[in-house]
């Protein structure tokens, strides 16, 4: 199989996702190669098309142990038998059913699935998990991710065999959330407006920055990463049980888990 093309899409409030998809990408080895930003509202309704001497590489982070549910309905994504590789990026504890969601995704998009991995980062919400993730190590086990992949991409003559992933349906709950970040501090907010422009359900005002649907929110963290003063987090009132429960999660996780991938 003769793999003309290579696509990254991502959906990574926060940069790491992005930063392991990119080092599979180049792991794998392709002169032509694109990135699509499925976190950025202004791209995110494109179709990415593609066809069968391409490969798409689509990573997201786990959140409840799921992707995203933005794309719970479907990946903007249309495939005529590309290969696909679904990758979870998540933060020490497990990835759950989200490598199966993701992939199941894929082919619902006329995809078929390669390879799929699952890697460790710093998590989104509480940096003693995972902190300083990925490594050099898992570097460079992204990289021979990507590398295996272009060898059994190079070795099939025929049609791609099924792939099984770890995984449950029907998927894990995906709750509310009850700690969406808020402006904390209106005097020391400098108003440069990179919280809205980053929050990929666009519920930041543009002018107040306050929040207007907390229901809707993520909860990926990406306004509290980017703000450059500071001023965004969980509300005085529950920021106590937050810290708590960050606490709790990372006395859980204590354990380095490693890279796994499928093959």
């Amino acid at each position: 199989m003769e793999i003309k093309r290579v696509h990254i899409a991502y959906f990574s409030p926060t940069g790491t996702t992005k930063r392991t998809l990119r080092a599979v990408a180049e792991g794998f080895g392709c002169s032509e190669l694109s990135e699509t930003d499925w976190a950025d509202p202004k791209s995110r309704p494109a179709i990415l098309k593609t066809g069968p001497d391409e490969l798409v590489i689509a990573g997201m982070p786990v959140y409840y142990g799921r992707i995203p549910s933005l794309f719970h309905e479907g990946l903007p994504l249309r495939g005529e038998g590309t290969p696909f590789v679904p990758v979870a990026v998540y933060g020490n504890r497990h990835y759950d059913d989200a490598v199966l969601e993701l992939k199941t995704l894929g082919e619902a998009a006329g995809c078929v699935t390669l390879g799929a991995a699952a890697f460790v980062a710093q998590h989104c919400l509480n940096p003693d998990m995972g902190r300083g993730r990925p490594d050099a190590s898992d570097l460079a086990v992204m990289k021979r991710f990507g590398s295996a992949l272009r060898a059994k991409a190079d070795g099939l003559a025929g049609s791609m065999p099924p792939l099984s992933v770890p995984g449950a349906v029907p998927y894990k709950e995906y709750k509310p959330t009850p700690f969406a970040p808020e402006l904390l501090d209106a005097e020391t907010c400098i108003r440069c407006g990179l919280c809205a422009r980053t929050c990929p359900v666009r519920i930041i005002d543009s002018e107040t920055y306050a929040v207007t649907e907390p229901e809707r929110c993520l909860f990926c963290f990406g306004c509290v990463r980017i703000c450059p003063v500071a001023v965004r987090g969980p509300r005085p009132e529950v920021a106590p049980v937050f810290a708590a429960q960050m606490a709790g999660w990372a006395a859980r996780c204590t354990e380095r888990r490693e890279p796994e991938l499928f093959f």
